[in-house]
């Protein structure tokens, strides 16, 4: 039997078929607890730090190299001068469309419009012999009303100070000279229709029209375009862009929150299980037997055994007897996913705490395509094991090494390492030994090999003599999908799973009260936790 796809299911006749509704993974969907979005980010610091980094570095390096703008503003008030009112009692020739464009933000967007850019432009190339096209010189300012106020800001920004103060001058005046003009068209008009009616009307009403003219004439002449300047333009020799600070500033908002986006991304394609919740996540149906937690590889058995390690495997052997509290169970298969997930560190550590409490265990070494548990518990690997037992008639208690002074605890090497290990296991002595070992001990643990690259353990699972297996799982090595496809295999296998044990699990202060430090130095004599020394 292959790898399985983590997609497909494997059926008792050994034919791969794809899972006609596959459930839907909930373990891929994006954390929302704020939390857990806090607990990636943290987890993912570097992708934010490089983002922000990079962000701030981009945008102040081109900050620094971009065109330096100049800006400089006038002030335009919008006045009615009244004459009209003055002349005739009533503003003879407004209505209420023209009332409106009275407003300052109409007046605003007249300020803006081609027209009076046409007459900046005819301003500009008299004066400083520019030409530049209506368009772009529009482009240029941006006009705001000032608040409270008919006022109006006309802000030029150009390449030059000079040239950005010329521009905005430019348009005040050639908003007052295009006012001046319509309105005095407008006049214009009114007087042309009144000498028309002239031709043919009586004496009595000639003398009116007259007089009319005659006011109209004035009224003419006295338009002056309804806006004065009030405050003209000023070359300023700071510029307004770029501003290296305030794009720094602006780089390292935009690459938080980038990478915040990416870092969350790159975790939620990350398919590693890294918290306990992930394992939880995949895994639903198992019991958390226990967590391993992360030490230093250089520790002695002793410290190793007085830490955190050790009190986590006497938790695994107590969580054992709340999952079995009959007790009939006594051969426990340990496996994992793939390898380098810690299946044989759990599998040697396990035995050793069940001898500690006076139980008589056998440890198997059943990977026997590259064997650790042995060797951990200081076993050589050249001695007679497992696969010798398996191709002769020798008997089991003969090739049991036992571990230390008491014989509490006895290992079955996994021997020569054969060609085909799952091969040998299938030729049907294998249940005879873990039988014989079962009537010699009170618990057999069997280090099997893990379960989806190799088909060694599908055999060991098609053992009656197997009464149950225990997951292991590393933090930041196991697979989702490779896990989930570990217990597919699991499930159609029948065997009962007694629950999930994760290695490596980063520890926090509080779990670590209620042990002593790991000694930094051999001579160095453990010292109290900061926490625990309180208590």
């Amino acid at each position: 039997m292959g790898i399985i796809d983590p997609g497909d299911l494997i059926k008792p006749g050994g034919i791969a078929l794809p899972d006609p509704e596959p459930a839907p993974d909930i373990s891929s969907a994006p954390t929302v607890s704020p939390f857990e979005l806090l607990s990636v980010l943290w987890r993912r610091k570097i992708v934010v730090i490089v983002v922000v980094v990079l962000s701030v570095a981009v945008s102040t390096v081109l900050s620094v190299r971009s065109t330096k703008e100049y800006s400089a503003t006038a002030e335009l008030l919008f006045r009615e001068p009244g004459f009209a009112q003055a002349l005739f009692g009533s503003n003879l020739f407004s209505t209420g469309q023209q009332e409106a464009q009275r407003t300052t933000q109409t007046n605003i967007d007249v300020v803006t419009s081609l027209n009076v850019g046409a007459e900046a432009a005819s301003l500009l190339a008299n004066r400083f012999h520019a030409h530049e096209s209506v368009q772009s010189l529009v482009g240029s300012i941006s006009v705001t009303p000032s608040a409270g106020a008919e006022i109006a800001i006309i802000k030029a920004t150009r390449l030059h100070p000079q040239e950005a103060a010329a521009v905005a001058n430019a348009f005040a005046e050639g908003y007052i000279i295009y006012r001046r003009q319509t309105d005095r068209a407008a006049v214009a008009q009114a007087e042309e229709l009144v000498s028309q009616s002239l031709k043919t009307a009586s004496p009595a009403e000639a003398v009116k029209l007259d007089e009319s003219l005659r006011q109209l004439g004035v009224l003419r002449s006295l338009q002056t375009g309804s806006a004065e300047v009030i405050a003209r333009a000023q070359p300023n020799s700071t510029p307004v862009s770029p501003k290296p600070k305030r794009d720094a500033l602006l780089g390292f908002v935009v690459g938080l929150l980038v990478g915040c986006g990416l870092a969350l991304l790159v975790d939620f394609l990350d398919r590693r299980l890294k918290t306990i919740d992930d394992f939880e996540r995949v895994c639903p149906d198992y019991t958390l037997l226990a967590t391993v937690p992360h030490t230093r590889s250089n520790l002695t058995a002793a410290q190793h055994s007085a830490g955190p390690g050790g009190e986590a495997y006497r938790m695994l052997r107590e969580g054992m007897r709340f999952v079995d509290p009959t007790g009939l169970a006594r051969c426990f298969l340990i496996t994992s996913a793939d390898e380098s997930e810690g299946k044989s560190t759990v599998a040697a550590n396990l035995a050793s705490a069940l001898a500690a409490v006076g139980r008589r265990v056998i440890l198997v070494e059943a990977d026997m395509r590259r064997p650790a548990a042995a060797a951990q518990l200081g076993i050589s690997r050249n001695l007679k094991g497992l696969s010798d037992l398996l191709i002769s008639d020798a008997d089991l208690d003969t090739l049991l090494v036992p571990v230390g002074e008491e014989s509490g605890l006895l290992v079955l090497p996994s021997g020569t390492i054969p060609p085909n290990s799952s091969d040998l296991l299938s030729g049907g002595r294998m249940g005879e030994v873990l039988a014989r070992a079962a009537e010699s001990a009170d618990i057999v643990i069997v280090d099997s090999p893990p379960l989806l690259p190799v088909a060694d353990t599908r055999v060991l699972l098609r053992l009656s003599e197997v009464h149950g297996v225990i997951m292991v799982g590393r933090v930041d090595v196991s697979r989702r999908d490779r896990v989930r496809a570990a217990r597919h295999v699991l499930a159609q296998s029948g065997q009962r799973v007694f629950g999930l044990v994760v290695t490596d699990v980063k520890m926090t202060t509080a779990s670590n009260y209620y042990y002593y430090d790991e000694p930094s130095q051999p001579n160095e004599r453990p010292r109290r936790s900061r926490v625990g020394a309180s208590v």
